[in-house]
């Protein structure tokens, strides 16, 4: 999307962003649901500290009552406002879409009362696992949340500052300034809800990505290769590589299926060839034909 971002050109360049990423309207609006939600239902009313830009719209609701859907709104439009010079039209357009939606679903979310858990340590994990899900949606679809994302990312391509350290610092003094806001209790509460969000992100990210890598070694390496390509209907390298005791060609398949492909396979070649030497392995990510595309990285 190489077109200018103006004004007028959003609209038309959204709808031919959705043509183009139909999947990621979906994972963009039921993960700033699930954000929403855990903000409006698990955080405000335990009074948790936030980072980011749901902090400072924690900090707006716990010391003035406005409502944290004006502040995500209006945070994120000044802050791409400021920084879309130096951002992607992808980027700048689904991270105003995310706080639209966000801001929508916290309005809509504030129209009810939730009840209270008597154990505010249950409520910090909820919370995070909630966030950590809708962010962690987000993320994979390529998208942003907003937010300190935008002032980071403007600030590593104008200025080439260090992207982790900067997030680092930026989020942690917003998280401080809520002491003025909250007891130390539920800063401290904050902190476990911003650990358990993490931890949820990697585990989302890691699991729609997750595939198995297989390295077989056998000496039926024709029908191996044939039931790959016909029963499984993909694709594998073969590496040659050499016996490095009896200095032999060994025929090396290499392949990449998911869990349920990879099971199949192994069970095929295990009643094909008892002497075949298999290792199997998690893959974290796979770019390429078949897998995630390069522009979704």
């Amino acid at each position: 999307m190489t077109e200018r971002l103006g004004l007028r050109n959003l609209p038309r360049l959204f709808v031919a962003l959705v043509r183009r990423e139909g999947n990621a309207l979906f994972l963009a609006t039921l993960g700033a649901i699930f954000m929403s939600f855990a903000l409006v239902a698990l955080t405000v009313p335990y009074r948790f500290a936030g980072a980011g830009l749901a902090g400072v719209a924690l900090l707006a609701r716990y010391l003035f009552d406005v409502s944290p859907a004006w502040i995500i709104l209006a945070g994120n439009i000044l802050l791409l406002a400021w920084g879309w010079r130096a951002l992607s039209p992808r980027f700048v357009l689904w991270t105003l879409y995310v706080a639209l939606v966000s801001s929508a679903a916290v309005a809509f979310f504030e129209r009810f009362s939730y009840p209270m858990l008597d154990e505010h340590l249950l409520a910090a994990i909820l919370a995070g696992v909630c966030s950590g899900l809708g962010i962690g949606m987000v993320f994979t679809m390529g998208g942003s949340t907003g937010g300190t994302d935008v002032i980071v990312a403007t600030a590593k391509r104008r200025w080439g500052v260090d992207m982790g350290m900067f997030s680092f610092y930026l989020n942690t003094g917003i998280l401080l300034l809520s002491c003025f806001a909250v007891s130390i209790e539920q800063l401290l509460m904050g902190g476990v809800l911003l650990y358990v969000e993490s931890i949820t992100i990697d585990s989302v990210l890691k699991s729609f990505d997750r595939r198995k890598q297989m390295m077989i070694i056998t000496d039926r390496l024709e029908e191996v290769r044939r039931y790959i390509v016909e029963d499984l209907d993909k694709s594998a390298t073969i590496l040659r590589g050499e016996g490095a005791y009896t200095g032999n060609e060994k025929p090396v398949i290499l392949v990449v299926l998911n869990r349920r492909q990879a099971m199949e396979l192994k069970h095929f070649v295990v009643s094909l060839d008892r002497q075949a030497f298999i290792i199997l392995a998690d893959v974290a990510e796979v770019v390429g034909e078949g897998f995630k595309h390069w522009k979704h990285i």
